[in-house]
């Protein structure tokens, strides 16, 4: 072994006795105890970290919970003002030293639609229960009253005359021939042509023409159906008429015991014979039965309305088509008649507007107090969010979005209250 090999060995041995002195073992517990200290200060400050985050995880709760709480309380306090402005409030008052409350309870109606009036099953229908009737009214529209009645079946005829409360329009007279005069002794009394004839009041005519037709029904309908009243033109002028009046008489659930709806030749005509100039009674008897109809006379005209549908021969297929159940017919009737009842008022205030603004109005439930209530309740935002109100189901509003619109309205009220302390 050489001299370099033996200091080699004994550096070896020296290095391994160092390894092995106290000194060394102090400085790894040196090492090992800084490395424990790191990792805990590590720790910490990872503890640190998380608290923070968690705080202002909480503290971001805190102000996310605040803002939704600040954003429900807004929206319940229009979805509570316009409840206010819809349903009423107590509005809370102080007076001589006592507590008043005024209650303010009217509701404003929801928003209203036209009811869709559907036609009779196929088992409702059969040449049986069909009755051909006409009638002739005062005027035209829903003030509308019966003067005649006049129908038939096969061989058996009705034919009752009816005196008004009110008098009959000129326009009727020339038409129908029919009027009222007074006699001597201040009594009315109804002419026809220059001739008295015999009328009754409407409740009694119109309470024989449901016994008769409940006659028909017994006699010519075998299977228990209802009688279809099938008439020209019968869903604008027949059907509205006869339900009104049996309506004001209270007879409306008689009515409804013996019919089952109602059936209109005009559409059914137009359907069959398309590409035809005119689809008026006398125009197609006259064209389809090559003969004229004699002066206007009801029993006439309900015969003429027969032979034109046997001449025509358009099957009952397509008059079943255009039929009305009695119900939905009555629902509409009932829909027409509060409808021009919230016009009349409309009219009465706001004749400034277009007919059919003021139509929209009426026939979306509201009326002149609604109106007025709102604008009261609301001011000018209450009632523009009113006639502005979306309709649920749809894409259209109550009445309109359009400012022209709103301003008219929002001006007649403006000029309302300067006139009167209170609206």
């Amino acid at each position: 072994m050489t001299l370099t090999e033996v200091s080699q060995v004994k550096l070896s041995d020296n290095d391994l006795s160092r390894e092995s002195s106290p000194t060394h073992v102090y400085r790894s517990r040196i090492s090992s105890n800084s490395k424990s200290l790191q990792e805990k200060d590590t720790k910490t400050a990872l503890d640190r970290i998380n608290k923070s985050i968690s705080r202002s995880t909480t503290r971001i709760k805190k102000d996310t919970g605040k803002l939704r709480r600040k954003q429900l309380q807004q929206s319940l306090l229009r979805t509570t003002s316009t409840l206010q402005v819809k349903d009423g409030v107590s509005s809370y008052k102080k007076d001589f030293g006592y507590d008043l409350y005024t209650i303010d309870t009217e509701e404003i109606p929801a928003p209203m639609r036209q009811p869709e009036m559907q036609a009779m099953a196929a088992d409702e229908v059969s040449d049986d229960c069909v009755v051909l009737f006409d009638l002739e009214t005062t005027c035209t529209g829903s003030h509308a009253e019966i003067t005649q009645i006049a129908a038939m079946k096969g061989d058996q005829r009705f034919n009752k005359y009816v005196l008004p409360t009110g008098n009959i329009s000129t326009v009727a007279a020339d038409k129908t021939g029919l009027s009222v005069q007074t006699t001597v002794q201040g009594s009315q009394i109804l002419v026809h042509n220059g001739r008295r004839v015999a009328a009754g009041s409407i409740h009694s005519v119109l309470s024989e023409f449901i016994s008769w037709l409940r006659s028909i029904q017994g006699t010519n309908i075998t299977n228990g159906s209802k009688v279809i009243l099938c008439g020209h033109n019968v869903r604008v002028f027949g059907m509205h008429a006869i339900i009104s009046e049996a309506e004001r008489c209270h007879l409306t659930q008689d009515l409804q015991a013996v019919v089952g709806g109602f059936m209109d030749t005009l559409p059914s005509l137009r359907q069959f014979l398309p590409g035809r100039d005119s689809y008026s009674q006398a125009n197609l008897y006259r064209d389809i039965v090559n003969e004229e109809c004699e002066g206007h006379n009801l029993v006439e005209d309900v015969s003429a309305l027969a032979e034109l549908v046997t001449v025509s021969g358009i099957p009952l297929e397509v008059l079943a088509q255009h039929t009305v159940t009695f119900l939905t017919a009555v629902e509409r009737v009932r829909y027409l008649n509060e409808k021009n009842t919230r016009l009349k008022t409309l009219k009465g205030h706001l004749s400034t507007l277009p007919s059919a603004t003021l139509n929209k109005i009426a026939c979306s439930g509201l009326q002149y107090s609604h109106l007025k209530l709102v604008f009261r309740r609301g001011g000018e935002a209450a009632l523009k969010h009113l006639l502005s109100e979306p309709i649920s189901g749809t894409r259209t509003v109550r009445v309109s979005k359009v400012k022209q619109v709103h301003n008219q309205i929002i001006g007649h009220f403006r000029e309302v209250l300067t006139q009167s302390s209170e609206v």
